[in-house]
């Protein structure tokens, strides 16, 4: 019976420490936030050095923002990468890991403003709890402006979660992106 009671207890000690860690209740997206994205994880060869001094070079400047842009393709990302390198082969892991540097730095304005959103729409929907608890011991002569102003809220409500939506693609887009530029300087000789 004791052994039972032992192995019951390591099962759940287990268990409690094999769940992933909370996640951010400021984060609204589906997809599992990771704060700052790792060249390995996408880098097929030997570690990538972090790069330092990347935004000196202006060659280097323009490439990596070019490549890095959310307006662009990655088909066209990919195209613009090579033809850099057909003119300046140079050291590919350091010009990836200043690609990874600069996404980081607009992953991490973009998870902020998610962020922000997130909370801006906890509030509306406070907002509209506290319209409808008004609206129902308010006397009728008020519930149709209570009403109003909540059916107000609801819009907005609205409107924040079809931005949500949206907002939550990128920061996925972007890693995506780096993946096609990590196969496109892996291959190119």
């Amino acid at each position: 019976m004791k052994i039972l009671a032992a192995i019951t207890i390591l099962l759940a000690a287990s268990a409690a420490n094999a769940q992933p860690p909370p996640q951010d209740p400021d984060w609204p997206c589906f997809q599992r936030l990771v704060p700052k994205l790792e060249p390995g994880a996408y880098w097929p060869g030997p570690p990538v050095p972090p790069a330092t001094g990347w935004r000196d070079d202006p060659a280097v400047m323009e490439i990596v923002t070019d490549v890095t842009d959310r307006d662009m393709t990655d088909e066209a990302a990919a195209e613009k990468l090579k033809a850099y390198l057909a003119n300046k082969p140079g050291n590919k892991a350091f010009l990836f890991s200043a690609i990874v540097d600069q996404t980081n730095d607009e992953r991490g304005d973009l998870i902020a403003r998610i962020e922000q959103l997130a909370r801006r729409q906890r509030a509306l929907s406070n907002t509209i709890s506290n319209l409808n608890a008004e609206a129902d011991a308010a006397p009728e002569s008020k519930r149709d402006d209570l009403n109003g102003q909540r059916d107000l809220t609801i819009r907005a409500f609205q409107e924040v979660q079809r931005t949500m939506r949206y907002a939550c693609e990128a920061p996925a887009n972007m890693d995506r992106r780096l993946g096609v530029l990590a196969r496109v300087l892996s291959a190119e000789k």
